[in-house]
């Protein structure tokens, strides 16, 4: 045997963890602003599709007749938990735009420093709420 055959072997990179985690013990685990804010534009993706199966075939009921547009306004807007839908799926709209520019910013290779895409993941969702409250204020 050579002096080459009993070199040490070099050291293993640890195994990775395998967590069985439920949707309950996410909470432990801190998620960064750019990981939240990515979850956040999944979401109200997700949120904007289902919303609008809800949404059209409301509009498309008001805009056949004026009764029908009479029941839309009732339904949608006489009711508070209507109103409610209507203010999410605006928060829906807005938040995913602003997020989708950030995220075209990022494709771009700028932003892209923990600490930058740490504080633009806090303006996107700052931004997002002020737009909404500025539109739900001017409208109500």
């Amino acid at each position: 045997m050579t002096d080459a055959s009993k070199a040490p072997l070099p050291k293993a990179r640890p195994r990775p963890v395998y967590r069985n985690i439920g949707f309950g013990d996410l909470a432990r685990y801190r998620l960064p602003a750019p990981g939240i804010a990515s979850i956040l534009h999944r979401v109200s993706g997700v949120g904007l599709f289902v919303g609008m199966l809800i949404v059209l075939p409301l509009l498309a009921m008001s805009l056949k007749s004026d009764a029908g547009f009479e029941a839309f306004r009732g339904m949608v807007w006489g009711n508070p938990l209507g109103r409610l839908i209507l203010i999410a799926l605006l928060l829906a709209v807005v938040y995913h735009l602003v997020a989708g520019i950030r995220h075209m910013i990022q494709d771009a290779n700028r932003w892209l420093d923990l600490a930058t895409s740490t504080r633009t993941a806090w303006a996107t969702m700052l931004i997002s709420v002020v737009i909404t409250a500025i539109v739900v204020a001017r409208v109500w």
